[in-house]
């Protein structure tokens, strides 16, 4: 199965990738601390800009000609992302052989969804740095900078959290290799550009369009059965 895996890594202990033989290709873009070879696993450096969305759209550029068929994209720690990743990388692979593009979970944006800052202004793993000017800002907000490349897009979207996915080469491809340079200059300019949220819950749509809005109503049902049992069993 011609396959690669691409992880955007900080300093997360990347130990785990030792664990997996899956996959063609096994690639780390490291922004933080050198790394120490990992065996069958290129190691890129980058410059700490963009968070992962600058690292998928770097790697979609610099291989536009000769991507995999499948490709799957994971952050160096994925265990702390709840349901927005699969515990086992493997599972994305399985998936990506009846599916164009993967995730573990999806969601929906709709009408109170395109917020200009997504609320980050007011979430608390978020608030210091954009008071402090740790997040830089855009004028245009969520739904001019998605109109600018997606003209077409709906107001209820699906959707997809934590910048985990898997996605096969034809459907990267149906974008030419400029569009993913464009989007690419969004996310270049700052290590914590809030187009990188933007374009976190846009993967989805970029890849599959609203091929899957069904199975993001279902999703989030799924998602609000599981909160309502898990507040009912903590009381």
């Amino acid at each position: 199965m011609d396959s690669t895996l691409v992880i955007a890594r900080y300093n997360e202990d990347i130990d785990w990738v030792n664990n997996l033989d899956t996959f063609s290709e096994k690639i780390i873009y490291n922004k933080g601390e050198k790394l120490k070879n990992i065996k069958n696993t290129q190691i890129i450096d980058l410059p700490n800009i963009g968070r992962e969305s600058h690292t998928w759209l770097h790697h979609i550029v610099q291989n536009y000609e000769h991507l995999s068929s499948y490709n799957v994209f994971v952050q160096g720690r994925i265990d702390d992302l709840g349901c927005m990743s699969f515990k086992k990388t493997n599972d994305y692979l399985v998936y990506l052989k009846k599916n164009s593009f993967v995730v573990s979970r999806l969601g929906l944006l709709g009408p109170l969804h395109w917020k200009n800052n997504l609320g980050i202004e007011n979430d608390i793993r978020y608030k210091e740095a954009w008071t402090k000017g740790g997040i830089s800002k855009n004028k245009e907000g969520f739904r001019k900078y998605a109109k600018k490349f997606f003209s077409k897009i709906p107001l209820i979207t699906a959707t997809s959290y934590g910048g985990c996915f898997g996605v096969t080469k034809n459907a990267i491809t149906k974008m030419d290799k400029n569009f993913y340079i464009n989007l690419l200059r969004t996310v270049s300019n700052h290590p914590h550009p809030i187009e990188a949220h933007y374009l976190e819950r846009l993967w989805c749509y970029m890849f599959s369009k609203n091929d899957y809005l069904i199975k993001a109503f279902l999703d989030v049902m799924k998602t609000k059965l599981e909160r309502k049992m898990h507040i009912n069993f903590q009381n």
